[in-house]
């Protein structure tokens, strides 16, 4: 977030970015759920209903796209016993990236911003279209290198492949929150993340594990307790972002800074 005008001052509210590169950070899992749920109580409707309006214009591109599809691929999908090629795999999962990181990196974003305590609207998940390119730049990378990772490793061993999934996915976390909150370029941004999360990875991989239990019995559950969930998840990464990177955020009157200029890779 960049000041609005001469008077505002741009302060850090949280932890420090170079702070976090060197592991010099403390992170409690108890403490993020704790103001998670506060937060979320007040936060949750803005979030949601965004969710929902990026899911249905998901859905509407995927119609969309699906009559541009190779007939190989259609035949592909026409037949349920048969797996979906590599290729399909890969080729889906980036077009999923570079259509999903705008809406993503928006709703990241009001996470964050309720980490402070910051309202928002449901519209606020177009507010990462200002920085799309670096989001989508962000998002097919990492898919990439995780797809990649997860169909080579597969062939050694099925556990290897999930294994590679469960690291790389827990180590790109930062990854967006750090283009769109702080506007740092795609591969700083991926190599920030991935140093940081690796100084406490066994927390994050904890969080990583609740998150998607929290997911997996929100469906079971025929998805009636994902209209919490899905706010609680982002607001809980605003939280942890927080505590960790720390938010930028404009006052009205000077205040101290916090040195808080990354360094690059």
């Amino acid at each position: 977030m960049q000041a609005n005008n001469e008077n505002q001052e741009t302060v850090v509210i949280g932890g420090n970015l170079n702070d976090a590169v060197n592991g010099q950070y403390t992170l409690s899992l108890s403490d993020a759920f704790k103001q998670t749920f506060e937060l979320t109580k007040k936060h949750w409707v803005p979030i949601f209903l965004g969710f929902l309006a990026f899911m249905g214009i998901l859905i509407i591109v995927s119609f969309i796209t699906v009559s541009f599809l190779p007939e190989a691929w259609l035949e592909e999908f026409s037949t349920p016993d048969k797996p979906l090629s590599k290729q399909a795999l890969l080729a889906l999962s980036l077009f999923g990236a570079a259509v999903g990181a705008p809406f993503w990196g928006g709703l990241l974003l009001m996470g964050i911003r309720h980490s402070v305590d910051i309202p928002t609207k449901a519209a606020d998940i177009f507010n990462g279209f200002s920085k799309a390119g670096p989001l989508i730049l962000t998002l097919v990378i990492t898919s990439l290198i995780t797809q990649s990772s997860i169909m080579l490793l597969t062939e050694l061993h099925w556990a290897t492949g999930i294994l590679a999934q469960v690291y790389l996915t827990t180590v790109f976390a930062f990854s967006l929150p750090l283009v769109v909150e702080r506007g740092i370029t795609p591969l700083n941004a991926i190599f920030y993340s991935v140093r940081i999360i690796n100084y406490k990875l066994p927390a994050f991989v904890t969080l990583m594990l609740i998150v998607t239990g929290l997911i997996i019995l929100s469906l079971l559950m025929f998805g009636i307790p994902l209209i919490y969930i899905v706010p609680l998840i982002f607001n809980l990464v605003g939280v942890v972002y927080k505590e960790v990177v720390g938010v930028t955020v404009n006052l009205d009157q000077e205040q101290p800074k916090d040195d808080n200029k990354p360094w690059t890779a």
